[in-house]
């Protein structure tokens, strides 16, 4: 199991930074976001902050931002923590991340064009892009793998939203006060694992209100909630050492009151969060407490392969003293 540092301190969140969040493929919204030509979706990917753009012809730009650091001539202190601060710069890599902006927010002189596109958007350096239903995905790694693994492992477990042109019903933006491993182990909520067509992604039945439904965690940031027809896509976004956004996308219907599924379960993760706060010995070390849910020892094997596969130079590495 992973040491409770894992889920509270800077290095670690580094580590990740370098290991997980530049090399897979990251879920940062649904089409929904950029439905008309021109609409840009920003999004920070670990430090990274970039966007998505829908072009004339419908198909996806996706590139670093101009400003990204903001007016700053050095990153402030306060912005190397670990925590997104709120900021006039949205588009830094270390400012919180505002919702998506239609194209007619966009004119010559607005802060929105400086900030994301600058005056010639061609060049600014690109990020890969792609559509899977009605999912956006980036990759910041151009050498990383393509899509289609992810995209076969999603339509296999929710066909409705593997689908082009899966309305949303609507999105809804929820914050917690725990790491984004503890969050995501709680929003998925799997009591019985079953077999996935993917190592990168955990299945498996879990209670949704009072019915039984279907839970996905596609490694590292998207969950996949379903009861039926009802689907409830939620993103996992790190905004600090201990909290996380969850980008809530619902399709189908909202029959399972899907809200108050996700804060509940969010709400549980932070007391759980709370709890790991308080197990410390004198160097603030100690083993994280045993998770009876299946996804627990998935999520670290997961993290300990992407560290193995992308190790840190010099003593900076420090998986395993992170492992028990």
């Amino acid at each position: 199991m992973l040491d409770i540092a894992a889920f509270r301190t800077l290095g670690f969140a580094r580590q990740e930074d370098e290991a997980i969040w530049t090399r897979d493929w990251i879920c940062i919204g649904t089409c929904d976001d950029v439905a008309e030509t021109g609409d840009v979706l920003p999004y920070t990917i670990g430090d990274h902050a970039m966007h998505v753009q829908r072009g004339a012809d419908g198909g996806l730009a996706g590139r670093f931002n101009k400003a990204q650091h903001g007016g700053c001539r050095v990153v402030p202190l306060q912005c190397q923590q670990g925590t997104k601060t709120p900021c006039s710069f949205t588009s830094c890599g270390h400012s919180r991340d505002r919702k998506a902006i239609s194209a007619g927010e966009l004119g010559d002189d607005t802060p929105e064009m400086y900030q994301y596109l600058g005056l010639r958007p061609e060049r600014l350096l690109p990020v890969r892009v792609a559509e899977a239903g009605s999912l956006l995905f980036a990759h910041l790694d151009p050498h990383g793998e393509e899509i289609d693994r992810i995209a076969s492992a999603l339509a296999e477990f929710a066909p409705m939203i593997a689908r082009d042109g899966t309305p949303r019903l609507f999105e809804e933006w929820l914050e917690f006060g725990g790491n984004w491993k503890l969050v995501g182990q709680y929003i998925a909520g799997i009591d019985t694992q079953t077999p996935s067509g993917s190592a990168d992604m955990l299945t498996g039945e879990t209670v949704l209100g009072r019915v039984r439904g279907r839970a996905a965690w596609l490694f590292p940031n998207l969950v996949v909630l379903k009861a039926g027809e009802a689907v409830c896509v939620v993103l996992l976004q790190p905004t600090a050492l201990t909290r996380t956004l969850c980008r809530v996308h619902v399709f189908g219907d909202d029959g399972l009151g899907w809200r108050n599924v996700i804060n509940s379960r969010g709400i549980e993760a932070a007391r759980s969060q709370s709890a790991v706060d308080g197990i410390v010995d004198m160097r603030g070390r100690g083993p994280m407490p045993v998770v009876s849910d299946p996804a627990a020892r998935w999520l670290c094997d997961r993290v300990a392969r992407r560290f193995d596969a992308h190790p840190l130079d010099g003593a900076a590495n420090e998986l395993a003293s992170f492992i028990y």
